[in-house]
């Protein structure tokens, strides 16, 4: 009996492999439990240091990592250990802060959570009925889906035709490249407040150049019309964000073998002919990345748009973002908002996947 209970010991000893790993565990099994004790006196101690409070989560968290690394280490060996050492870290903290929450959001969108009821009652599908039978739900799907296409199909018109003129060498090319992606350097607050500011009918700039165009004194509602909003919002996100599109497609424009142009060229193509028919082709799945990426972000736009109009006037652009922001923030309807933000999720998640889809097809 007692050589069977140190079977598992020695078997480790004799590995130098093992040994290393339960090492490891052990240490992570360390850090778990000061990572507890840590936070055990935070929770109790409204007086504990800052610093504390924030590297306290971190501890366990760093724990749980060398554990699981520690198994690994213990029972795989080779290449499979080495891959599974090195992606181990990231799925942990992927587990922990982006699929743990994502199933915590599913479970409360089943439960009425309100901070106007007490009870927390299971009611299953009743949030997802409440949030698809609301007017007002289906206007802000209608803002983003206006405002998201109209951003997206500008910006990649215009990223494309900026990065085919800035193919060719020329004086001062670099100097023009620092210029045009300048403005997505910028935080998105500083965007929104400095394009609010333009956007002023009586002192903005816009209204000025308009005014010294047409000759006339211009004093247009830029942000206190329902459709002129949308426009004011949809020009602001083109000019942050066209420059991404640039720098996509211009990375993919410079990686066309230049021989393909010259054999197209000797072939009596025109520039017209070689661009659709040469550098289109090649360069698709790289516009389909830039449109995968600015599409998704375009969807759930939020700080722009809540820093111009805040969803005015009225509801007129409001978007779907800014509406769960309301009934998640402001009225603590957590359940109702928790379901608007599962489907809003499935939503994206099936464009992505078709627009992935596409790009490994090509």
């Amino acid at each position: 009996m007692a050589d069977t209970t140190l079977k598992p010991i020695a078997y480790i000893q004799s590995d130098p492999q093992r040994r290393t790993g339960a090492i490891v565990i052990g240490v992570g099994v360390l850090l778990v439990i000061v990572g507890l004790f840590l936070l055990n006196i935070i929770s109790t101690n409204t007086t504990a240091p800052f610093l504390l409070k924030n590297i306290a989560p971190l501890v366990p968290l760093a724990g749980v990592i060398l554990v699981s690394q520690g198994a690994v280490i213990v029972w795989l060996k080779g290449q499979r250990l080495t891959a599974w050492i090195m992606i181990l870290p990231g799925v942990i903290v992927i587990l922990v802060i982006v699929i743990l929450p994502t199933l915590y959001t599913w479970g409360i969108s089943l439960v009425r959570w309100d901070v106007q009821v007490q009870d927390r009652n299971f009611i299953f599908l009743e949030n997802y009925r409440t949030l698809l039978g609301t007017g007002r739900v289906l206007d802000a799907l209608k803002n983003t889906a206006i405002i998201s296409v109209g951003a997206v199909t500008l910006e990649m018109t215009l990223g494309v035709g900026l990065a085919l003129l800035l193919t060719e060498q020329f004086r001062g090319r670099p100097l023009v490249i620092s210029a045009i992606i300048l403005p997505l350097m910028l935080a998105p607050v500083v965007v929104g407040h400095t394009w609010r500011m333009l956007w002023d009918t009586r002192f903005g700039a816009v209204n000025d150049l308009l005014s010294l165009i047409t000759g006339q004194q211009v004093q247009l509602l830029w942000l206190g019309d329902p459709q002129l909003a949308k426009v004011a919002i949809i020009i602001t996100d083109v000019w942050q964000w066209t420059p991404f599109v640039f720098l996509i497609t211009l990375a993919g424009f410079l990686a066309v073998n230049v021989e393909l142009y010259e054999a197209a060229a000797i072939d009596g193509a025109s520039g017209w002919q070689i661009f659709v028919r040469v550098t289109l082709p090649i360069v698709r799945p790289v516009l389909l990345v830039a449109l995968l990426f600015r599409l998704v972000d375009a969807l759930k736009i939020f700080d722009i748009l809540y820093l111009l109009t805040h969803g005015g006037p009225g509801y007129a652009t409001e978007n779907y973002s800014l509406y769960l922001y309301e009934q998640g923030f402001q009225f603590f309807r957590l359940g109702y908002t928790a379901a608007g933000s599962v489907l809003f999720l499935i939503v994206v998640v099936i464009i992505a996947t078709v627009l992935i889809r596409r790009i490994g097809e090509l």
